[in-house]
C-alpha cells in the first residue's frame, strides 16, 4: 500500500462524517446512566466521607491517595451535605445531560463528579470506565458533536475522532483484559470459569451444577479469551462481522450480569458498543420503533371503537 493510500485511509479513518444521532444517543443513554450510578453510590460516598464515616471516625481503610484536587478534598471528606452534594450534582449532571442542553460545560460537571468519587474511593474497573466515558463526552462536547437538545432533531454529520475514541477505548479494555487474564493459571489451563461457577457468594442464585460439566467450564473459558484478545479486537472493525461481535458481546455481558453480582462493568460496556452503531443501524431502529408503535395505534383505534353487530 503507497504512502498516499494510507494518508487516505487515516483521513478517512479519523475525520470520514459520521452521523450525529450516533453520539446524541450515547449522550442520552449515560446521561440516564448517571443518574442512576450516583444514586447507587450515595450510601458509599456516605461511609467513607459521611459525617459519621470512616474518615471523621479516624478509622483506617485502603483509601487511594488523590493526585488531584477533587469535591471532597476541597470542600470536606466527612459531611453528609457534601456527600449529598456531590450525590445530586452528579445526577443532575446526568439529567441535563440527557436532555442535550449546555452540551459544552455539561459533560465537564459529570467529570468532575465522577472523578470526584472514583479517584479517591478504592473502585473496580467498571468505575474507571465510567470515568472514561465522561473524559471521552467532554472531548466531544468541546467540538460540539453531542447534538441538539431532546426535543429537537438532531441531524448532520461531524468528524469520525470523536466516536472513534470510545471504539479504541473499549477495544483495548477488551485487550489487555485478555492479555491480563493470561497472566492467571485458572486462566490459561481453562478453569477459571469452573471456580466461578462453583461459589455462591457473587452468584445471583444457584448455578454450581455448571462445575460438573468441565468441558463446558473450560470452553467459556478459552472463548472469554479468544474473545477479548482476539475476536472482539479485530472483527469489530470488520463491516461483515461487526454486528456478530456486538450480538456475543451483547449476550456474553447480559448473561453475566444475570447469574452474577457485577454490577457497574458490563453496564458501561454495553454504553460504549453504542459507539459501534451505524447510520444504516439506526435507520433500522426508527423504523422498527415506527412501525410497532403504528401497529400499537391501530390496535388501540381499534379497541376504542363501538362494536356494531
Amino acid at each position: 500500500m503507497s504512502a498516499h493510500s494510507w494518508t487516505a485511509y487515516w483521513d478517512r479513518f479519523w475525520f470520514a462524517p459520521k452521523p450525529q444521532a450516533i453520539l446524541t444517543i450515547m449522550r442520552m443513554s449515560y446521561g440516564a446512566y448517571l443518574i442512576f450510578y450516583f444514586w447507587n453510590l450515595q450510601p458509599v460516598m456516605e461511609m467513607f466521607f459521611g459525617t459519621s464515616g470512616l474518615v471523621a471516625l479516624g478509622g483506617r481503610f485502603p483509601q487511594q491517595p488523590s493526585p488531584v484536587p477533587t469535591i471532597f478534598t476541597i470542600l470536606s471528606d466527612r459531611s453528609d451535605t457534601v456527600v449529598w452534594l456531590v450525590t445530586l450534582l452528579g445526577m443532575f449532571s446526568g439529567a441535563i445531560l440527557a436532555t442535550g442542553i449546555f452540551n459544552r460545560i455539561t459533560p465537564l460537571v459529570a467529570w468532575i463528579c465522577v472523578s470526584s468519587v472514583v479517584t479517591i474511593i478504592p473502585s473496580n474497573s467498571g468505575d474507571f470506565l465510567v470515568q472514561c466515558y465522561a473524559i471521552l463526552m467532554v472531548f466531544a462536547g468541546l467540538a460540539g458533536h453531542l447534538g441538539k437538545p431532546v426535543w429537537q432533531c438532531s441531524t448532520g454529520d461531524h468528524p469520525a475522532w470523536s466516536l472513534r475514541l470510545f471504539q479504541i477505548q473499549i477495544v483495548f479494555v477488551y485487550f489487555f483484559s485478555g492479555w491480563h487474564k493470561l497472566a492467571s493459571v485458572a486462566w490459561y489451563n481453562g478453569s477459571a470459569f469452573h471456580y466461578v461457577v462453583s461459589q455462591e457468594f457473587w452468584s445471583r442464585f444457584d448455578i454450581t451444577w455448571l462445575a460438573a460439566y468441565p468441558v463446558f467450564t473450560s470452553a467459556i473459558t478459552t472463548f472469554v479469551l479468544f474473545f477479548e484478545l482476539l475476536l472482539f479486537p479485530v472483527l469489530i472493525w470488520v463491516p461483515a462481522t461487526r454486528r456478530l461481535m456486538l450480538g456475543c458481546g451483547l449476550i456474553f455481558h447480559l448473561m453475566i450480569f444475570a447469574t452474577l453480582k457485577v454490577f457497574v462493568f458490563h453496564q458501561i460496556v454495553l454504553l460504549f458498543y453504542l459507539a459501534f452503531l451505524t447510520s444504516d443501524d439506526i435507520s433500522q431502529l426508527k423504523n422498527h420503533l415506527e412501525s410497532v408503535l403504528k401497529k400499537r395505534h391501530l390496535t388501540l383505534f381499534k379497541i376504542s371503537q363501538p362494536y356494531h353487530e
